[in-house]
């Protein structure tokens, strides 16, 4: 298994730099556009025919080599270091402040990959923050944090327990990675890493009482919790000095039914850990 870019001993502004240059050097996809079968035998060979003239053939070109002096071409620079994104997210006065950084974070490997940014939907002076852990396609193609099925079941579960709008308890939403990973696949350590201090000024701002965390994303960046939303869920973290409990995203309740009696379980502590701060 290849090391990840934090153990190889890679800083995140090396890291983001890197993918810049493959990016600008073409390599845009990590797949081919056509599948292709390794395994399937090359094709035979006609038979030669005896009474063709013979074919002489001229000797293939030397390779030309690279004057000594040549040098591989280096990474392009930002116009802002990962460094300067960084401290302006964490000096960042609103949420609007925080997208609009966002928007311009090009060092981003996802910033470009995505359709729209997924970021944060205020519910001003609300106690409960609901945290996703990353867009999908329905997220993609709304901007939204929840859209679609997601946002469906999503209030569904939040109503069950008396939170929402209509139930005179407004909750805030937050995705702690604003893009979505190409191909709906799960991000890899350095896209986490370069958008953390986003996430961590943004539930400063808001303040909530409590966070409820949809997938283990947010408990494993935020609160230090173990990657496995199996074993993250139902389990009380602090993020900050913000009760903050996971359970499973809706898209994963969608798709494993079974889920959900865990799920109430984990809504359920979620309420009563609220009425106590009360």
């Amino acid at each position: 298994m290849s090391e990840s870019p934090n153990a190889a001993g890679l800083s995140a502004a090396d890291a983001a730099a890197m993918l810049l240059w493959l990016r600008d050097m073409g390599a845009d996809e990590a797949l081919a556009s056509a599948p292709v079968n390794r395994f399937a035998e090359a094709p035979a060979l006609p038979a030669p025919d005896a009474n063709a003239p013979a074919v002489v053939k001229a000797a293939p070109p030397k390779p030309a080599t690279a004057p000594p002096s040549a040098t591989m071409r280096p990474a392009p620079e930002p116009d802002v270091s990962i460094e300067q994104v960084h401290a302006s997210a964490r000096a960042a006065t609103s949420l609007a402040e925080l997208a609009d950084l966002l928007e311009r974070f090009d060092a981003h490997p996802l910033r470009r990959s995505a359709s729209k940014l997924c970021f944060a939907e205020e519910a001003p002076g609300a106690r409960v923050l609901v945290i996703a852990d990353r867009p999908r396609s329905e997220e993609d193609r709304s901007g939204k944090v929840f859209a679609d099925k997601h946002e469906v079941l999503c209030q569904r579960m939040l109503a069950a327990i008396g939170l929402g709008a209509d139930k005179g308890e407004a909750v805030s939403f937050l995705s702690f990675l604003p893009w979505r990973p190409p191909g709906n696949r799960p991000p890899i350590e350095i896209e986490c890493r370069l958008v953390l201090p986003f996430a961590e000024r943004a539930v400063a701002l808001m303040r909530p009482t409590v966070i409820l965390a949809f997938g283990g994303l947010p408990g494993q960046w935020l609160a230090g919790g173990t990657e496995s939303i199996q074993r993250q869920r139902g389990t009380w973290l602090s993020a900050g000095g913000i009760p903050l409990i996971s359970t499973f995203h809706p898209e994963a309740l969608l798709k494993s039914p079974a889920l959900k009696r865990l799920a109430w379980h984990d809504l359920l502590a979620f309420r009563d850990r609220l009425d106590s701060l009360a």
